[in-house]
């Protein structure tokens, strides 16, 4: 199964408002990441590393994880509305890393980035948990966030 990966909302870094991931293929899911969440997730790792866009990229990666963890064993291609231009190598090896504990022989080659666009169905998805029409399958915690990153 490929999958695409869409993100609706404002961005991670912003934090004063939630942020939603959601895929589609054969099968949809969407998580949200509340505003307080965001705040928290930067707040914890800010004590690590005073490099922001480090922190957001590693949300992100994590965000995108617990958006596809319960389906990894299905998911052949994994394709990522680029979203963070020029940081795509960063989130790969975040991601990948995280994958890969789940799904050892995730082949880096099957994780890409390129526009995803208005007409995708996974950007229909994260519109439509984003503006109320539809629900989430998760709202994420910090803890599970953080727990992701292993802080």
């Amino acid at each position: 199964m490929h999958v695409q990966v869409d993100q609706s909302g404002t961005k991670i870094e912003r934090t004063h408002r939630e942020t939603v991931l959601a895929f589609s293929d054969d099968v949809e899911g969407a998580v949200v990441i509340p505003a307080k969440v965001k705040k928290e997730c930067v707040t914890a790792l800010r004590k690590e590393s005073w490099k922001t866009q480090v922190f957001v990229l590693q949300i992100f990666a994590a965000g995108v994880f617990l958006l596809l963890q319960g389906y990894l064993a299905r998911i052949d291609s994994i394709t990522i509305d680029q979203e963070y231009p020029g940081r795509d190598g960063d989130i790969k090896g975040m991601l990948l890393n995280l994958i890969r504990q789940v799904q050892g022989g995730f082949s880096k080659e099957n994780l890409a980035f390129e526009k995803i666009g208005r007409h995708s169905r996974a950007h229909h998805k994260a519109y439509g948990v984003y503006k109320g029409f539809q629900k989430p399958d998760k709202v994420l915690t910090t803890e599970e966030v953080l727990a992701v990153l292993g802080k």
